[in-house]
């Protein structure tokens, strides 16, 4: 049985590991949004921003992942999610993390209700508590 306070913590940014991509990121977001607000007016350029941060913000932003053996944590300003590892039932291992998935098959809704968790320079660590802790059966 697990020690009830061990844990793993990590943190992913995923615009530090590709600076350039995230400063022409940017500057289409700028161009983008200042179109829209002249050829629109204000209000369609709110709209923009609004759209524009919600789609592109969690690449710029950093992202907190704990992992225990009773749950899966996930903090950034765009998803708080906090979810026991019983509720899991496949793992997907991807080239930059693992998709928990509460669905035993392929679902419609996977995309929407999956969590990821981002490795950042963790992989090994973060495989291992998925093998240990999450779905018996990772994919």
């Amino acid at each position: 049985m697990p020690e009830t306070n061990e844990f793993l913590a990590w943190s992913v940014r995923p615009v530090g590991r590709a600076k350039l991509l995230g400063s022409v990121a940017a500057l289409i977001i700028v161009f983008a949004v200042s179109a829209v607000w002249l050829l629109a007016g204000p209000f369609m350029g709110m709209i923009a921003v609004l759209l524009l941060a919600g789609g592109c913000g969690p690449f710029f932003v950093r992202t907190s992942y704990r992992l225990t053996p009773a749950e899966v944590r996930v903090d950034s300003p765009f998803l708080k999610v906090r979810r026991p590892w019983s509720a899991f039932q496949r793992a997907y291992v991807g080239r930059d993390g693992v998709s928990l998935s509460p669905f035993a098959g392929r679902h419609v809704l996977e995309p929407y209700r999956s969590v990821m968790l981002r490795f950042g320079s963790e992989k090994d660590a973060v495989l291992n508590w998925v093998y240990r802790f999450g779905p018996k059966e990772p994919a």
